[in-house]
């Protein structure tokens, strides 16, 4: 799988980027001309992915995807207002649901995995951690498992997830997308001024090393110069649609010179273990929203076992509470990167002794 900046920037380069933005455009554009909800970014997803399968895609390169998860976050950032937080007191309540949610979702799909596939226990639970692939696909590595089977179920998920979770919150919201309202936009002037102000901050928390570091960078910029009555309006709907392009269109690149083949292997047990993990999230969401009365979308995009980055996206489209969303995936991210060493720990220390 290729990263995205290992090969150098030239004319073919050029075009073969262009070639896979233009596939996502197209995809995007035809699934929001279907009304698909989150149809940009699950269309420019599909479309590149696709474009990947017949090997004619290209990696986007690190300056687009700085780019697009700029004008994410500053287009979520813009919806900062007096009743931004009407949530907050449920949040103490909801991240400690989150963690019994992530727990449960992990088990979900680790059952599907050593019991119904057959994997050895540490394959199972190292492909069912939602979320920091990266980390787990080295962890898995130094344990000695099949790290390209981990990559392809962890990548697979991402996909899976931005496709389905919209039509789930539709169906839960009666069958039709939530129409927003056209509030005022900021000028051409202030969407360059507050995209400056993100890309800048958000260059200064990945510096730092902040999970998500560009988009919660640029989501904290905007929020600020908007709450400040700095920046008046919102940010246009064709910044965050071309933000929502260029990152589907990363997620679609990142299956270039993808084993295929090894997809379809464990496809059955993809779809399984992803289902596993929905219906437990599902389950959580609608108690979330019941008991916190947290909105329905907004609990289940924030306990979905997705992408940061793309969760986000989601929920600003489908008008699910973004803050609450990023707030709550921020939460998991630090949950499970520091309880996974000790997790791993234990199982290396088991597996010496054979045991499961």
């Amino acid at each position: 799988m290729a990263s995205g900046d290992s090969k150098p920037f030239n004319l073919k380069r050029v075009f073969g980027e262009a070639l896979t933005l233009g596939a996502g455009a197209l995809g995007a554009g035809l699934f929001l001309l279907l009304n698909i909800p989150g149809g940009a970014m699950s269309g420019s997803v599909v479309a590149v992915a696709t474009l990947s399968a017949f090997g004619m895609a290209t990696p986007v390169s690190g300056a687009l995807r700085v780019l697009g998860m700029a004008s994410i976050g500053v287009s979520i950032g813009s919806v900062v207002g007096p009743d931004t937080l009407d949530h907050i007191a449920a949040y103490p309540a909801s991240m400690a649901l989150m963690a019994l949610c992530v727990v449960a979702m992990t088990l979900a799909s680790a059952f599907v995995w050593r019991y119904l596939m057959g994997w050895a226990p540490s394959m199972a639970l190292l492909a069912s951690v939602p979320g920091s692939m990266g980390y787990i696909v080295s962890v898995s590595m130094t344990m000695g498992a099949d790290a390209a089977k981990v990559a392809v179920v962890q990548m697979s998920r991402v996909i899976f997830l931005v496709t389905l979770l919209p039509f789930v919150i539709v169906w839960e919201q009666g069958g039709a997308a939530v129409a927003l309202a056209a509030p005022t936009q900021d000028s051409p002037l202030m969407v360059a001024v507050v995209m400056a102000a993100g890309i800048g901050i958000g260059a200064l928390f990945t510096k730092l090393g902040a999970p998500g570091g560009m988009i919660l960078g640029a989501i904290v910029a905007s929020a600020c110069l908007h709450f400040s009555g700095i920046a008046t309006g919102r940010s246009p709907n064709w910044l965050m649609n071309g933000g929502q392009i260029l990152l589907g269109s990363w997620v679609g690149s990142r299956f270039v010179d993808f084993d295929w083949s090894l997809f379809f292997r464990i496809i059955v047990g993809t779809v399984l273990a992803v289902g596993a993990a929905l219906v437990v999230s599902v389950a959580f969401a609608w108690g979330a929203s019941q008991w916190l009365g947290v909105p329905f979308g907004a609990a289940l995009i924030g306990y979905a076992p997705g992408g940061q980055e793309a969760m986000v996206a989601l929920a600003l489209v489908l008008d699910a509470d973004p803050i609450f969303v990023a707030t709550h995936h921020l939460g998991r991210y630090f949950l499970i990167n520091l309880s996974l060493p000790f997790i791993v720990a234990w199982m290396r220390r088991s597996e010496a002794k054979g045991g499961e």
